[in-house]
């Protein structure tokens, strides 16, 4: 079947691999006609060449496979699974009453006595399968041989392939490897069995590569597959939140940060974690679809069948399931209805926090801060920690708050470019709030020490333990990961830029006395209520909402006749007001003249979001533009459709030609609208924050890096100079600077100082704006001072240094290219490759890998079982291994460390022989030495806590479980000490003696890649096959050839293990690990000490966590594990072995 055409019975046309979808055979391969369904012509998976028409350059097989039977009798020496473990084929040994006992190969170097046996339940063995292209080992005579099947007969005669040799053996003289991976490859190698280094040589680079991914990404593979930009606040979080074995979180970053891709990142790995993970989604009804989108857009949760999503609407309760993960998207809205007066509103509360509670990991998303926001934030702290905050009232977090402020003031004044005596001063301040402190002091005595040996770098470090330590003790709740809009991340983390909106003058003069008029009510409304301050109040919110309708005549009109006037006179300011309004045709005079005015506005392929004050005008304005014929035009209105709104987001996003997305204020949160190129304001809202949210939606970070502002528009009724909305959006833009910069992150006093600005416009009417102006600039910057003492303690300090997972995975992207073409070559196109098909260009743009090709049909060289279990399921999926195109390609998968496909190739390689064990002589005719052998060993070294072995004991086992059980999440440790000791590769060549090659000279020469001799006399490699290895047992006898290459394996173990980088890297990593649990420890104990009785239980348990995490995470940075990843001989001579007669 190598090479050879398989042709269909029926038209003569090429087939392809496919595999049966149901009935009892379901999931087995065979071979399809390519023009299905015009023709069904089909052939089994076995066809001979014979029968399709081709011929058989070697010997014919003897007996021909009749439905592949593969007769099921208990007989001594055939090969059976067992549904009771995971080892796959075992050789039977004996029947015991009700088990069988199975024994399993690994190597065929491994001694008979020392394979690992196991007895098992007779119900539940299957015979095992042997499929087109398994590996498969038997002994010939005193040598181990390896080949392929390729036919099954009735009697279970096998049909193999090997080098020189093909034929038929019985099944009890065979050998499978079990399904473990390979972590002896030298039993290979010592047994004769050695691969050419070509083969070596391909896979290698392959697998470093994916494990310096892993290392890169402290063992996030979920992080480096997914199809998103990298930028370095979200990686920090979510790293963040999956090291940690307790895995309930506050994502509070500021709004436009990023906290669902955040999310998202956490939820992908969990799922790598655990493929059946369940997930309990809790939504705001109009961000379900755009969740369901980005998960599986960016997180590729398709990838994950057996996984259970729920995305259920936040107004829905009785749909929330607990789940093994409960994720919370604008939290504070339910947190908002703890404790309400309507019953069928605080019961969602109530019922959030029962799921919470017994959901083991939960993420709460909300950017709400917690000042001025207190019981709202206490409600969604006791649903991350009930017990800790139970009976914590919002007084008493209001309290804390304010005597956090003067550390965080403190905190504001700690930078270490400050000069060495007022640093000093700060310190002093800082260690006098901690008396009771020992670790803050000690702290503060190495800064100090730090400052008076004037050395930069450590004072950096020093004020950087500093203020992390304190940090993290005193935040509010140290799960809550807050980051900052500051100028250092919007460097990385591009802005596509606020604008100042232009005016766009709306010719109505229908319109032209509707200013007049509104002044004429105000004056009147000002004289009916001006002692009583309540109703004043009341009046100029009322004249706010008067005002943002002004380019809604029918609306302003049922404002108008709606108003209870409190007297004579501004009862007829308001019939006035109606009356001119009834003169005014809202379609005609304004939406019609709005949409003629806006289609000069924009090009053939800009995108434009359109924000209008209500649904009625946004549905008259979108019909207006269909007329004009402007573009598509979609609609998004609270009193449409929520499925027709999502709808609508999705074609105006996809719409790569003009397109207008015509909203009213449902538009306004949760939505993504970064890729809009205008937006238009008809009209401006009557509150700031209101604005805030509308322009956040367009103007989210991270989208652009060209620093092109988008542009802006708004829609006015008469010359700026005359009317209350111009002065309104002056305020706007001079004192509250809402289009130069965000104010998310001041809701509070951006609400205070609304009112006050509208009270001022109200009282006083247009001569007020300056006054207005200073005002909210006083009320804003007083707030900003509060907010940055609150967060210079709660915000994330992201590292900066070698420890920070982003600038590790900053430095692996950059060698995507290389592993592009490294895996390209390994899956299609080097000699000896896989034998996949490439289809399109995967390494440069979008492409993807096929298991047969459309001329030829080559079964790729993974045994069929595999093929069928890891990859025909994946068959049709496309990808790239640029990150970049898979951002912008919807359906593309990144081919990174953590991808389906790229893990299954990992994993079937770590698994595989061929190329783990080669054997090389390599020809130099200028060589001066005498002839030298050496043992190239490459170790995977690594971190493995709480690692298991399959030849563990009941108490060791015991152990494990214990341990397993008490620290919660193995894979968070795991991550954790990829984080603190990055896996690495090191490779060492030794000699006969077990010394390790130093000689440059000589390194060289062994290092060099495998050629073949290209010309007489040139020099070049011979593969060491059955044939030639004689010539290498002149050297090391045959009946030593093992022992040998074993006593090489134990030098380059020691070797390796004192080797200089990888015991700096143990030393750095205990070092790191036992500051790290130390501080982590000393933080829960002061918590602890400072904890009521029912939060000192809670607290008491995490510290027992912590102590028995640690000590196995030192435990196992101390010792580090060795995977052997391949090993080779090689032979460096002068002489050829075609010369002297050898051959």
């Amino acid at each position: 079947m190598m090479g050879e055409t398989v042709s269909c019975p029926e038209c003569g046309g090429s087939m392809t691999l496919k595999n049966v979808s149901s009935g009892r055979r379901a999931g087995d391969m065979f071979w399809g006609c390519t023009k299905f369904p015009s023709c069904r012509g089909s052939r089994d998976i076995f066809a001979s060449t014979e029968e399709s028409g081709g011929t058989r350059s070697r010997t014919a097989r003897t007996a021909r496979r009749k439905g592949n039977t593969q007769s099921t009798a208990l007989c001594p020496g055939n090969l059976f699974v067992s549904s009771a473990n995971d080892h796959g084929p075992g050789k039977l040994v004996r029947e015991d009453g009700e088990e069988l006992v199975l024994e399993y190969f690994d190597t065929p170097g491994q001694p008979p006595a020392e394979r690992h046996r196991e007895a098992v339940p007779r119900a539940g063995v299957q015979p095992f399968h042997f499929s087109h292209e398994q590996r498969v080992f038997w002994r010939s005579g005193t040598q181990w041989r390896s080949g392929r099947v390729l036919d099954v007969s009735d009697q279970r005669d096998i049909y193999v392939r090997a080098r020189e040799w093909e034929g038929h053996l019985p099944e009890p003289d065979l050998y499978v490897r079990w399904e473990n991976p390979l972590s002896d490859p030298v039993g290979f190698g010592g047994a004769g069995l050695m691969e050419s280094p070509l083969l070596a040589d391909m896979r290698r680079p392959f697998l470093q590569s994916t494990l310096a991914q892993r290392s890169a990404a402290h063992g996030m593979r979920g992080l480096l597959s997914s199809r998103i930009e990298l930028h370095k606040h979200q990686v920090e979080t979510a790293w963040r939140v999956l090291r940690d074995p307790i895995q309930r979180y506050l994502l509070a970053d500021e709004v436009g940060l990023g906290k669902t891709i955040e999310a998202g990142l956490v939820i992908r790995e969990l799922l790598m974690d655990k493929p059946d993970l369940t997930v309990q989604f809790v939504l705001p009804p109009f961000l379900v679809e755009q969740w369901r989108r980005e998960l599986t857009e960016k997180f590729c949760v398709m990838d994950f069948p057996n996984a259970r999503l729920v995305l259920s609407r936040d107004d829905r309760p009785d749909s929330w399931e607990t789940a093994d993960l409960l994720v919370v998207d604008e939290a504070h809205n339910l947190a908002g209805l703890a404790g309400h007066a309507r019953s069928e509103l605080a019961v969602r509360y109530d019922r959030l926090s029962a799921v919470a509670a017994d959901s083991p990991r939960l993420l709460l998303l909300s950017a709400t801060p917690a000042l001025h926001n207190e019981q709202t934030f206490l409600s969604m702290l006791k649903l991350l920690d009930p017990v800790l905050y139970g009976r914590t009232t919002s007084e008493e977090l209001r309290q804390r708050l304010e005597s956090r402020a003067k550390l965080g003031r403190l905190f504001l004044g700690l930078q270490p470019k400050l000069p060495g005596a007022l640093l000093k001063n700060r310190l002093a301040e800082l260690a006098a709030n901690f008396p009771a402190d020992p670790q803050v002091s000690a702290l503060i005595d190495a800064a100090v020490q730090a400052i008076g040996e004037q050395d930069r770098g450590a004072v950096a470090r020093a004020i950087d333990s500093v203020r992390t330590y304190v940090s993290e003790v005193y935040r509010v709740h140290r799960r809550m990961l807050r980051t900052r809009r500051t100028e250092a991340l919007q460097k990385s983390y591009h802005v596509t830029g606020r604008t100042v909106p232009e005016p766009l003058l709306l010719d109505s003069p229908e319109l032209a006395d509707l200013p007049t008029r509104l002044d004429e009510w105000r004056q009147e409304a000002l004289a009916a209520h001006e002692t009583d301050p309540a109703a004043l109040r009341q009046a100029a919110s009322d004249f706010a909402d008067a005002v943002a309708l002004s380019l809604d005549p029918d609306s302003l009109k049922k404002w108008a006749q709606a108003r209870t006037a409190a007297t004579e006179g501004e009862q007829e300011a308001l019939e006035r007001l109606a009356n001119d309004l009834d003169l005014v045709d809202s379609s005609k005079h304004v939406a019609r003249r709005v949409a003629n005015d806006l289609s000069y506005l924009f090009s053939l392929n800009e995108r434009v979001v359109v924000f209008c004050p209500t649904s009625h005008m946004a549905e008259a304005v979108a019909v207006a533009l269909k007329d004009f014929d402007a573009g598509e035009v979609y609609l998004h209105v609270a009193t449409g459709p929520a499925a027709a709104s999502e709808q609508a987001v999705l074609a105006f996003e996809q719409n790569r030609s003009a397109g207008l997305l015509v909203a009213d204020s449902s538009a306004e949160e949760g939505r993504n609208l970064q890729f809009a190129e205008l937006m238009v304001h008809v009209g401006m809202p009557a509150r700031a924050n209101r604005l805030e949210q509308r322009i956040g939606r367009c103007d989210r970070w991270g989208a652009r890096r060209d620093g092109v502002h988008r542009r802006s528009r708004w829609v006015t009724e008469i010359d700026r100079s005359q009317s209350f909305t111009a002065a309104w959006t002056r305020i706007l833009h001079e004192g509250f600077e809402i289009f130069d910069k965000s104010v998310a992150s001041l809701q509070h006093a951006v609400d205070i100082a609304t009112e006050k600005a509208w009270g001022l416009l109200f009282e006083q009417g247009l001569d007020a704006v300056p006054k207005a102006i200073e005002l909210v600039r006083d009320l804003l910057a007083e707030e900003v001072e509060r907010v940055r003492e609150q967060d210079a303690l709660d915000s994330i300090e992201a590292p900066s240094d070698e420890s920070s997972v982003y600038n590790r995975m900053a430095a692996s992207e950059s060698e995507a290219t290389a592993f592009a073409e490294l895996a390209h070559g390994l899956l299609a196109t080097q000699p000896g490759n896989l034998r996949f098909t490439s289809d399109g260009d995967p390494v440069h743009r979008i492409g993807g890998y096929r298991t047969s090709g459309d001329k030829y049909h080559k079964y790729p060289l993974v045994p069929a079982s595999r093929l069928q279990r890891d990859f025909v399921p994946l068959e049709g999926h496309l990808g790239t291994f640029v990150r970049e195109v898979a951002v912008a390609n919807d359906g593309v998968w990144l081919y990174r460390y953590g991808n389906q496909f790229i893990d299954s190739v990992s994993d079937f390689l770590w698994h595989d022989d061929r190329g783990r064990a080669f054997g090389m002589w390599r020809w130099r005719p200028n060589w001066p030495h005498t002839e030298r052998v050496a043992y190239r060993f490459d170790y995977a070294v690594e971190a493995a806590p709480l690692q298991a072995g399959i030849e563990m004991d009941q108490a060791d086992r015991m152990t494990l479980a214990w341990l397993e059980q008490v620290i919660k999440d193995p894979a968070a440790l795991q991550r954790r000490a990829d984080g603190l000791f990055p896996p690495l590769i090191a490779t060492i060549w030794v000699d006969e003696k077990g010394i390790q090659v130093t000689d440059p000279e000589y390194l060289s020469v062994l290092q060099e890649r495998y050629a073949k001799p290209d010309s007489p006399g040139s020099g070049g490699d011979y593969a060491l096959n059955a044939d030639r290895v004689e010539h290498a047992h002149e050297l090391v006898p045959a009946d030593v050839w093992e022992v040998r290459w074993r006593a090489a394996e134990r030098a380059a173990q020691e070797l390796v293990l004192g080797d200089e980088t990888v015991v700096r890297a143990c030393e750095r990593a205990v070092a790191s690990a036992e500051a790290d649990v130390a501080t982590r420890l000393a933080q829960l104990n002061l918590r602890t000490a400072h904890a009521g009785a029912a939060e000192r239980a809670a607290l008491e348990e995490e510290v027992e966590r912590e102590s028995v995490a640690g000590e196995e995470l030192i435990s196992a940075l101390r010792s580090p594990r060795l995977r052997l990843d391949s090993t080779g001989v090689v032979v460096v001579s002068g002489r050829s072995l075609d010369q002297d007669g050898w051959s």
